[in-house]
């Protein structure tokens, strides 16, 4: 996801020989923070969960109010059609099932969903015709069909649909944004938690192949290759085209950390997994296993210049 964290609810589902895509979320953008820093961001990483713990620092005499945010990947129409994905939730704009703490209690964050065409914001001229913004969502088909046929002429002939034979499917890009108001203490800290599902993508590496290629844009080298080749050995297959191990490709915007005051003073990652034998890669600097199923790594001062991308090899989808 693009900002700070940035589809269709299909979770464990195996789509053949296709790869399923991947969308990057991230961290919380603030609307204005040079005074406010991130003293600490914990950040643990696993296929089924993404969970964040910051402690923010108002370094001025004066309380601040100011707005964070949370935008959600962009999801385009296309995508959703011909790609396959496997989206968390049934939920078609909080679609990564978002959730926000701030000082140990819950936050209802504002919602702003809207969908862009070429840039162009329809958002309105789609609530006139009753169509949801959403292309995930799944009445959208419907929606379609109900609208008089001379303005779905319109709408394909502005190419924002198109329909075939199994019905009709959207073209525009939907983008959700979640923002509240955050009260920042004079001089003081204030703790901020999130937690939200990933949108994990991948395909799979059968017998046949090393992996060295799947590995090798998350610097995973000899260890690595070994560790493929021991579960291979460990589970002999029937045929060299079998599946060996399912691949979970997950992304975290980091960069956004930038957009508050100064580096992050105290940051720690953790990956974790749901088998000690399932297998890490990730170019992280520092990243060291720690005990079954964890890896984790330290930093301080630390400016975020790319964004994080981890690999979890596992024998299960």
């Amino acid at each position: 996801m693009r900002g700070a964290i940035a589809l269709l609810a299909l979770p464990a589902v195996l789509f053949s020989n296709d790869t399923l895509m991947t969308l990057g979320a991230g961290g919380l953008v603030p609307a204005k923070s040079s005074a406010i820093s991130i003293e600490s961001e914990d950040l643990e990483i696993s296929a089924r969960l993404i969970k964040v713990k910051y402690v923010f620092r108002n370094h001025t005499a004066s309380a601040i109010e100011g707005i964070v945010a949370f935008p959600l990947p962009a999801i385009n129409g296309g995508d959703v059609e011909h790609v396959p994905m496997s989206i968390p939730s049934k939920d078609p704009v909080n679609f990564v099932d978002f959730r926000i703490t701030a000082g140990g209690k819950a936050i209802q964050p504002n919602v702003a969903a809207k969908a862009f065409a070429k840039d162009r914001d329809i958002t309105e001229r789609l609530r006139g015709l009753r169509i949801p913004v959403s292309v995930i969502d799944k009445g959208l088909g419907a929606a379609i069909q109900r609208v008089p046929a001379s303005e779905r002429k319109r709408l394909q002939d502005e190419e924002l649909i198109v329909c075939e034979d199994h019905g009709c499917w959207a073209t525009w890009e939907s983008r959700v944004r979640f923002w509240w108001r955050q009260h920042f203490p004079a001089g003081a800290t204030v703790a901020i938690e999130h937690t939200y599902r990933p949108v994990v993508g991948g395909a799979y590496i059968v017998y046949g192949n090393d992996g060295a290629e799947t590995i090798k844009p998350y610097c995973g080298g000899a260890d690595a290759l070994a560790q493929i080749a021991a579960q291979k050995k460990a589970h002999p297959p029937k045929d060299l085209d079998d599946i060996a191990l399912y691949e979970n490709r997950i992304q975290y915007i980091l960069t956004t950390a930038n957009n508050w005051s100064g580096p992050i003073r105290k940051f720690r990652l953790s990956v974790v997994t749901e088998s000690p034998d399932d297998i890490v890669a990730s170019c992280a600097p520092g990243l060291q296993r720690v005990a079954p199923g964890r890896y984790e790594a330290f930093r301080t001062g630390f400016r975020p210049e790319k964004e994080l991308d981890v690999l979890i090899l596992t024998r299960r989808r």
